[in-house]
């Protein structure tokens, strides 16, 4: 009886100096002599394996919100008993429930394993693997959701970056519409090609409608001069015959320039453009180009990413 009386004194003196430690760090206050009576109380039956009545006991201290006791050790103490005592009656749940408010008060909390059975340990660290795993989990989900703000982020300013290009270049193109007429399409050498925007097929009917022209007009020149000419008698032969091909060329060249002009006339009738679009260039002021610079540059700086 003295030994047993020896050491509840002893841990009456260690809770109020632990209580007197604690104080300046968690604010509350300290061991009354109510609280550890009423604690002293529920230990006893504990101790004494009257399970039922400890429950009871417990409960009063630590079953309602907040609890009555307002000691940080002793509730940590009460939480412990008081699960443990449920967990000798068959209440495997509401134990795990007051191991976990244990363990969101003191996450680093350790249970003696010397002093309870492998029952209540077991199920102390299967609650703290568990918040453990959870708090690691809610940690990974709001790492994940970080990474997927920042390519959120990453990706809004990239658009807003081509967002500001885009109005960039419609600020400095402006569009001209020029109306073709159809006059311009009746003339030859690719002009109403060239009017349609059919720049390779222009290309093509100008330089060969050039050279059929340039060689009727060769021929045509050739064919007049032998004409006017006045060979001798021995000579009159083969300047007919000579001025018979320059005849016959100059009909050839004609020929071929004139269905090239007619083709080249009829082509850009039937695929007449009415509307001709141009874009022209148009510097920015010097004061919105500057600030277009100053907010494309914002935008492709990339912020720091945050270490884990």
């Amino acid at each position: 009886m003295f030994r047993a009386d020896l050491l509840q004194a002893l841990f009456r003196a260690l809770l109020v100096i632990a209580s007197l430690c604690w104080a300046p760090y968690v604010r509350a206050p300290i061991v009354r002599a109510d609280e550890l009576s009423e604690f002293e109380n529920a230990r006893g039956r504990y101790d004494r394996h009257d399970y039922t009545r400890a429950v009871d006991a417990f409960r009063k201290l630590v079953g309602s919100d907040p609890p009555r006791i307002t000691n940080p050790l002793l509730l940590l103490e009460s939480r412990k008993y008081y699960a443990a005592s449920l967990l000798f009656l068959g209440n495997a749940d509401e134990a795990r429930l007051q191991f976990r408010l244990l363990l969101q008060q003191s996450p680093d909390y350790v249970i003696d394993p010397l002093a309870f059975p492998t029952d209540v340990v077991e199920l102390f660290d299967e609650v703290k693997g568990g918040m453990r795993r959870d708090l690691e989990q809610r940690r990974e989900a709001e790492r994940s959701r970080e990474r997927e703000a920042e390519e959120r982020a990453a990706r809004e300013a990239e658009l807003r970056r081509q967002y500001l290009q885009r109005l960039r270049v419609l600020a400095e193109e402006r569009e001209v519409h020029h109306a073709n007429s159809r006059w311009v399409a009746t003339i030859p050498f690719g002009v109403g090609q060239f009017q349609n925007g059919h720049r390779r097929l222009g290309t093509v009917l100008a330089a060969t409608e050039s050279l059929a022209a340039a060689a009727s007009i060769v021929t045509f020149i050739g064919h007049q001069t032998l004409a006017n000419d006045r060979p001798s008698a021995s000579d009159v032969d083969a300047a007919n015959q000579q001025q018979h091909r320059w005849f016959a060329a100059n009909i050839v060249s004609f020929s071929a320039f004139a269905v090239l002009a007619i083709a080249g006339v009829v082509d850009a009738h039937l695929r007449f453009v009415p509307e001709r679009v141009s874009v022209e260039q148009r510097p920015l002021p010097l004061d919105l180009d500057r600030w277009v610079k100053e907010q494309a540059d914002k935008l492709t700086a990339r912020p720091p990413t945050p270490s884990p």
